[in-house]
């Protein structure tokens, strides 16, 4: 285990904005001394933000509500993540596909998530963590392609920090303007670039962050119950700076749900077009009407919009856009 520690990119991940002792150290420790592990009572919360940070380096939420947080709670949401690596890595012979998919909706996935028992990070599973993490670093198999990215994005989950309208068209503008041209050239459809942009920012804030739905696992575990449960898993989840689901990575273009996690921003950027694509007639204009946005924000997210003006938010994004 210490050689993976000393690895400063390992060190980096584990580590949390402003934890400048590295208390995840002293935890660490402790597996030396025989320790029987961490468990949801056991250990502080910098050591439990630590923990946290590498599941979600992995791909793992954290959240009991599906979101990527690092809070430094060993609540219902880490014990899930903790149990679906063990099980993705055949590490606890108590654990199950059918309890990992256990029965729910998307209003009962909170309540009904005590169906997954409680699990005790050991040194076997921390030890495997460390591997898995270094092999993927090692691979640019890492959330957004790049381990300096991935980092970006980890550290702003840290430190709670969206990007402003002035950012995100800093960081991400070249590479929108390079996805509305090749969708065109592919659709034959014009995107006007404030559109790509707006969704960003109401999506993400531009900071990728996941969100795991368990009751869209337990549903697609039922209809393709052979299926690996890594990608059942990632195709569960919202994904990339424009959070689209990872079950519609067909329709995106990438190869599988796994692919999209691992996708660069530039990939990103372009999954985000190709799903705006399919309302042209909106996306292409420049002065959109409030029917417009009203519109597109339906078939981004949903019929539950309005209840929280999520059009209003759209049309206000897109005019500041316009205004850089």
């Amino acid at each position: 285990m210490e050689r993976y520690l000393q690895d400063q990119k390992i060190s980096q991940v584990l580590t949390p904005v402003g934890d400048t002792k590295k208390f995840w150290r002293q935890v660490l420790a402790q597996f030396k001394k025989g320790e029987r592990g961490i468990t949801r009572q056991s250990v502080g919360e910098e050591a439990i933000k630590a923990v946290q940070r590498m599941l979600i380096f992995l791909g793992y939420s954290t959240s009991s509500t599906g979101a990527f947080a690092i809070d430094g709670d060993f609540g219902r949401g880490t014990n899930r993540a903790v149990a679906q690596f063990e099980f993705d890595h055949g590490l606890n012979d108590q654990l199950t596909r059918k309890i990992l998919c256990y029965p729910c909706t998307w209003h009962t996935a909170k309540k009904n998530i005590i169906n997954i028992p409680d699990t005790r990070l050991t040194l076997k599973t921390m030890q495997a963590m460390l591997r898995e993490a270094t092999n993927a670093i090692s691979q640019n198999q890492v959330l957004c392609g790049t381990f300096q990215e991935a980092l970006f994005h980890l550290n702003a989950l840290d430190q709670r920090q969206l990007l402003s309208c002035q950012k995100i068209k800093a960081k991400y503008g070249v590479a929108v303007k390079a996805a509305v041209i090749q969708v065109e050239e592919e659709k034959n459809v014009r995107i006007q670039p404030e559109w790509v942009l707006a969704i960003i920012k109401q999506e993400t804030g531009g900071i990728v962050r996941p969100r795991f739905e368990q009751h869209i696992l337990t549903r697609l575990n039922k209809k393709q119950g052979r299926t690996d449960l890594i990608e059942l898993r990632y195709q569960a989840m919202s994904q990339g700076l424009g959070q689209v689901l990872g079950a519609n990575y067909k329709m995106v273009g990438a190869k599988s749900a796994v692919a999209m996690f691992q996708s660069s921003i530039e990939e990103q950027v372009v999954f985000v077009a190709r799903f705006l694509s399919r309302k042209s007639k909106i996306v292409s204009k420049s002065t959109p009407t409030s029917q417009a946005f009203a519109q597109l924000a339906r078939f981004y997210n949903g019929p539950g919009y309005a209840k929280h003006h999520y059009d209003e938010s759209l049309a206000r994004w897109f005019r500041e856009f316009q205004s850089l």
